[in-house]
């Protein structure tokens, strides 16, 4: 697919430039988004928050007064907003739900910077203007994820992983670990940044003290954060890991496609239900799927890390970008072989697009679009496992198995020679 089309007003802009326009067009998206919120037909998780806030400024204790299905830190994103509603009169649900959307826009904006910054730190060789088709595609891809990125606190971790990552690459080890801590005890997945980070600085660099440092503020971060939570109340601080372990097959996961497609076949009846305030699949091979899915997420995970300890061996010549492409790759592993795969999941992958090339951005704009059918505007037929919103899903997940397997040669073990060690300056 050929979009050199797109390059000429893009470079004309300059990156700045090019960025300014971006938040435009962002801003209007924020603006629209809260025009038309109270109509639009998805379930509004802000309000959930603004409960978990509400309870929490009034002097409950989370995971004592009330159960809270999220890590400790997801708390900061809930109570900021309620906090500035006091700044304009007093505690608000529609004023908190406008206050959030735009603490999520600003979050948006600002992993947009990171990743343009992050591109400038690893490829200093690359002329500026290159970076700009890159960024649209982060952008197109916020504004066609709008409609969860404002209504979910994801986007948080999202900025957190990419200020990870950047931190990583500026030579701040401690602070990147922070980053990617504080990431982990808000929504979990950034912990699977952190064995290839330790990996890449100490097999690869041979930097022991940046390995302990990045490993150190990781743990400092989950330890400050957890631990208070863990003493108050060990049974209930422990109900959100609890919460999510006994959750079933999620109707938009690869194996709830398995499950619809024995379902069409006569092979093994299936039902769609309500399982842990998400839409879920049941059948006779429910049970089994989530076990394996399970069994080879982590499977996957541990062959990732096997494959990245061989790729940093002394003397080999890493691209500049690796640890950014692997950490893509088991991101979207663990995305894709879980037995929940929700729409918002995809935000995780935003910061990572703009180090991608080829047809992987365009495919990736087109999952996203893709997502939006099913949930929420066709949800009565996934109810009924009817065939068209359940193909959408299943197309939509071949979308991403591609994009999978084309990041993979970015795991290919290097070798010892100039023409390799050139690609250092090279973009993905």
């Amino acid at each position: 697919m050929n979009f050199s089309w797109m390059r000429v007003p893009i470079i004309a802009l300059g990156p700045r430039g090019f960025i300014v326009a971006c938040v435009g067009g962002l801003v209007l998206m924020l603006a629209f988004f809260n025009l038309i919120n109270l109509i639009l037909p998805t379930s509004n998780d802000v309000t959930l928050y603004f409960n978990y806030a509400r309870r929490t400024l009034g002097g409950e204790i989370p995971f004592l007064d009330f159960r809270l299905e999220y890590p400790p830190f997801a708390l900061v994103f809930f109570i900021l907003p309620a906090l500035l509603c006091y700044l304009f009169g007093g505690l608000d649900r529609d004023l908190y739900a406008c206050l959030f959307h735009t603490q999520c826009f600003a979050l948006e904006v600002a992993t947009l910077w990171i990743s343009y910054r992050l591109l400038r730190k690893i490829y200093p060789l690359a002329r500026p203007a290159i970076f700009t088709p890159r960024l649209v595609w982060y952008t197109l891809g916020g504004l066609a994820i709008s409609l969860y990125l404002l209504q979910r606190f994801d986007i948080g971790a999202t900025f957190l992983t990419s200020l990870g990552l950047y931190w990583l690459y500026n030579h701040k080890p401690g602070w990147g670990g922070v980053a990617l801590g504080l990431g982990a005890v808000t929504k979990l997945y950034p912990a699977i940044v952190l064995p290839f980070a330790l990996l890449y600085f100490w097999h690869y660099r041979s930097d022991r003290r940046s390995t302990g440092r990045c490993l150190a503020g990781f743990s400092l971060a989950g330890v400050l954060t957890t631990v208070p939570f863990l003493l108050l109340n060990p049974e209930g601080f422990l109900a959100f890991l609890k919460y999510h372990i006994e959750r079933g097959l999620e109707i938009e996961t690869i194996f709830a496609s398995l499950v619809a497609l024995g379902h069409y076949l006569n092979l093994a009846p299936a039902l769609a239900m309500n399982d842990h305030n998400s839409l879920g699949i049941t059948s006779h091979w429910s049970a089994s799927l989530a076990t394996f899915s399970t069994l080879l997420m982590i499977g996957g995970l541990l062959v990732l890390i096997g494959v990245a300890w061989r790729a940093t061996q002394p003397g080999n010549h890493l691209r500049a970008d690796w640890l950014i492409q692997t950490t893509a790759i088991a991101i979207l592993w663990f995305i894709l072989t879980n037995k929940v795969l929700s729409p918002q999941y995809l935000i995780w992958m935003l910061s990572f697009v703009p180090f991608w090339k080829g047809n992987k951005q365009p495919l990736f704009l087109v999952a996203l679009l893709i997502s939006l059918l099913p949930f929420p505007f066709l949800v009565d037929g996934l109810c009924l496992l009817d065939w068209l919103p359940m193909t959408l899903l299943a197309l939509r997940n071949g979308l991403l198995i591609i994009i999978l397997f084309q990041l993979i040669p970015a795991l290919e073990l290097p070798k010892s020679s100039l023409k390799r060690a050139m690609r250092i300056t090279q973009p993905a």
